[in-house]
């Protein structure tokens, strides 16, 4: 409150000194007066404070720093007050260039395109050849862009290119786009082709050759087109991108008239795409051809992939019949019995899996064609039998790989059966006899948890000491961690303490190497201020750390390596300056993947992308880099710091102060939600840092009284981390102070996390946590409360 009260004092100053100013010919300044409460500010209503003796106001450079912190998260209003504040007191100051351009740019932030233009255009006009001026060009285009006049934005956008600046492909993008819109297609498909063949990313390099191709064919020259194609298949790598490229040229190619080549499109489909929605197509087309390149058992292969269970049916009686081999001819066989299954002809599917487990009941194909016949058996109401049957599967054949499937087949069967007891002593079975495979971990962990509950701690402890015996990693924490539990129900305080250690060491930034050090007596703390920079002894520290590998003796010094000069380093900082960040991200990564086996660049781009403010990009190169080092490696701290990174330190001091949470937890959660990209968006529709919902979002807007509250605002660090430290809190508060069910509620809704404590206290958080049923959930709740623990080993 006190805060409020003088930030209301100094506005009204400088409102005061304002009067006798004189002001700059600029399109209405932000008032500096307090304004309605915004997104990123919402003060209630105050009794009338006295007015102040004037004070001096801020300097230029005082206000153009405060502008540029605001700027950093966000905060555009008030990087609008400050800069017009500047620019109306020191019109005159060296910080005045700088000033008009980000107050240009904190304009069209705020979706104010027009007040943007209006300083832009004198700008740009300005005899001074400066770092700001082509980003003023490029702002500008997009400022027309936004208009609708397309002329004008193509005409900026050619101003931009000219500068042969390195964002003039993406230039040559929009400019293509806003060609087309004013009915220039030729000229728009000329310059998609040269964003096309330059050195971006392949996404927007592909996007660019797929819209000049559009436009050819709109022009009446598909055979351009068609060319194209060729190019833009060398940029399609990933199988489901290439299938639908492929069938977009075959089409094309077979409108006009050039079948040789649809047939060789068709035929790249079906051998290096054949699980593709475009493949069943393509089949269609070759069988119909009678073109030999297609065999009846890959086709049938292609229509099952497509669900086409007849026309696979069909298929396969004819590869059967055609085939020489046995081994093959069992495969086909087995298939062609899966594919009836999907009918639900469970007599012929039985009958044709059992044929082919008899042809050859020690074959690869053989034993899988058997545990189909199982599993088929199971969905066709025979549960006890096949239940049964799996048992005697692994019986019969203990050292096939398939048997822990077959066994934990059979107790999740007698799960569904009501046969609690049954389903334990299998998964049991499986930890004893598989305790190196896959499912040993999920059974044995059941089995222990199921015994546990019940008070039968003695099995339990047995149940989890073989993983923490046999595994590694988080499976041997998980089992260790337990185990020390079980121990500590027996009143063995010794082994649980041991126990406990032996999580802690096998993974000790896992829910379950967290939880064993709080069970020890407490996470150990970190010494560092959460706002220490990272200096050139950390740096030299990674570079000395990547030169210790083996191979990487003879590295290359820093300088030489090219990494800052990089045209993908350059774009991606420069994208960011005109308000492309998505672009800019990609391009991060495309840097990150072009040097993905390049330790002593992958160093540098770290440093490079942390020093620029782009945590989301340091932490995925770091995550990388601790991936190749050598297993036996200790990595430096600086490795650790990117990995948990700590960006927007003072807002998030300051709302984590505002709302009692521990910033670290906070932090945790941040990291997890958006890898602290505040433009992330997921596929349902969360935003920003914190990943907040909209509607989600709209109701904490209400409650904070925030009334002008747009939802691309959660884009904004400012209002994403306001926003989520007010829910974070909400949701402790609502689960009694349980950190468990609160990320539970914040991920899950709050009802279900209620649900999962059977009301709003929790007795034993890591039985919630085990009881959590949403697995995404229960994965949120277990990586938060492990980078908790990184964060505070690292951090005070």
């Amino acid at each position: 409150m006190r805060n409020r009260i003088m930030r209301a004092f100094h506005l009204l100053a400088l409102a005061v000194f304002l009067a006798s100013c004189e002001v700059i010919d600029a399109p209405s300044p932000d008032t500096i007066a307090p304004a309605a409460p915004s997104a990123l500010s919402a003060v209630p209503t105050q009794p009338p404070i006295p007015s102040p003796a004037p004070t001096a106001a801020p300097s230029a450079p005082v206000l153009f720093s405060r502008a540029m912190d605001s700027r950093t998260v966000g905060e555009d209003d008030a990087v609008g007050a400050d800069l017009s504040a500047l620019l109306q007191l020191y019109p005159d100051a060296p910080e005045a260039r700088q000033a008009r351009f980000y107050l240009a740019e904190s304009f069209a932030r705020r979706g104010r395109w027009t007040s943007a233009a209006e300083l832009l255009r004198p700008f740009v006009e300005e005899p001074v050849d400066d770092a700001l001026r082509a980003p003023a060009i490029f702002w500008l285009a997009r400022c027309s862009e936004e208009a609708g006049d397309h002329a004008a934005a193509a005409a900026a956008y050619q101003r931009y290119r000219n500068l042969a600046a390195p964002l003039e492909p993406y230039a040559a993008m929009r400019q293509a786009a806003q060609l087309a819109a004013a009915d220039q297609q030729a000229e728009a498909a000329t310059a998609y082709e040269h964003a096309a063949r330059a050195d971006i990313v392949r996404g927007e390099r592909a996007g660019s050759f797929e819209r000049a191709i559009g436009l050819h064919r709109q022009l009446g020259s598909p055979e351009v087109g068609l060319d194209l194609y060729d190019e833009l298949l060398a940029l399609a790598e990933t199988p489901t991108y290439r299938a639908r490229i492929l069938s977009q040229a075959v089409a094309l190619a077979q409108e006009i008239g050039q079948g040789d080549r649809a047939g060789a499109w068709l035929r790249q489909i079906v051998a290096n795409a054949p699980s593709t929605p475009e493949a069943a197509s393509a089949a269609d087309q070759l069988l119909a051809a009678a073109d030999p390149a297609l065999s009846a058992a890959a086709a049938g292969g292609i229509f099952m992939s497509a669900g086409r269970w007849p026309d696979a049916v069909a298929q396969l009686d004819l590869a059967i019949a055609q085939e020489t081999d046995q081994e093959t001819g069992v495969e086909l066989r087995r298939l062609r019995g899966l594919a009836l299954r999907a009918q639900s002809d469970f007599p012929a599917a039985l009958q044709a899996l059992a044929d082919a487990g008899a042809l050859s009941p020690d074959g690869e194909a053989g034993r899988q064609a058997q545990l189909d016949w199982i599993q088929t058996l199971g969905q066709s109401g025979e549960a006890d039998r096949a239940s049964q049957a799996y048992q005697e599967y692994a019986t019969a054949y203990p050292d096939d790989p398939r048997a822990p499937e077959a066994l934990d087949r059979a107790a999740l069967l007698r799960e569904r059966l009501g046969d609690g007891d049954g389903a334990r002593a299998i998964r049991l079975d499986i930890g004893k006899r598989y305790p190196q495979s896959d499912q040993a971990a999920d059974a044995l962990h059941s089995a222990g948890l199921e015994l546990f509950v019940a008070a039968r701690y003695a099995e339990a402890r047995d149940a989890w000491q073989i993983l923490a015996d046999e595994r590694t990693g988080e499976t041997q924490a998980q089992a260790a961690f337990w185990a020390g539990r079980a121990a500590r129900a027996q009143g063995d305080e010794s082994a649980a303490d041991d126990l406990f250690h032996v999580a802690l060491a096998a993974d000790p930034t896992s829910y379950y190497g967290a939880r064993a050090a709080e069970e020890l007596g407490g996470i150990a703390q970190g010494s560092l201020p959460l706002d220490a920079p990272l200096g050139d002894d950390e740096w030299d520290a990674l570079r000395a750390w990547v030169r210790s590998w083996p191979g990487q003796e003879a590295a290359l010094a820093p300088a030489d390596l090219g990494v800052e000069g990089d045209g993908f380093v350059r774009r991606a900082t420069l994208l960011a300056e005109v308000g492309l960040s998505s672009e800019s991200r990609n391009e991060w990564m495309a840097a990150a993947e072009r040097w993905g086996e390049d330790p002593p660049r992958l160093a540098e781009l770290a440093r490079l992308a942390h020093s620029q403010g782009v945590p989301y990009a340091a932490l995925r190169v770091a995550a990388r880099l601790a991936r190749l080092a050598p297993a036996d490696n200790e990595t430096p701290q600086v490795i650790d710091r990117l990995l948990f990174p700590t960006p927007y330190t003072g807002l998030v001091s300051q709302q984590s102060a505002e709302r009692d949470l521990d910033p670290r937890l906070f932090y945790a959660l941040l990291r997890q939600e958006s890898l602290f990209d505040p433009g992330a968006t997921s596929w349902v529709g969360a935003r920003g840092l914190g990943q907040v919902m909209p509607e989600t979002g709209q109701g904490i807007a209400q409650n904070l009284g925030v009334t002008d509250f747009s939802l691309d605002d959660l884009y904004r660090p400012a209002v994403s981390v306001r926003f989520g430290a007010f829910y974070l809190a909400e949701r402790i508060g609502n689960m009694e102070g349980s950190v468990q069910a609160a990320l539970a509620a914040y991920n899950g809704g709050l009802g279900n996390a209620m649900r999962w404590a059977n009301g709003s206290s929790v007795a034993d958080p890591d039985l919630f946590t085990e009881g959590v049923d949403f697995p995404e959930t229960k994965g949120y709740i277990k990586a938060i409360y492990g980078f908790y623990a990184a964060y505070q080993r690292i951090y005070k």
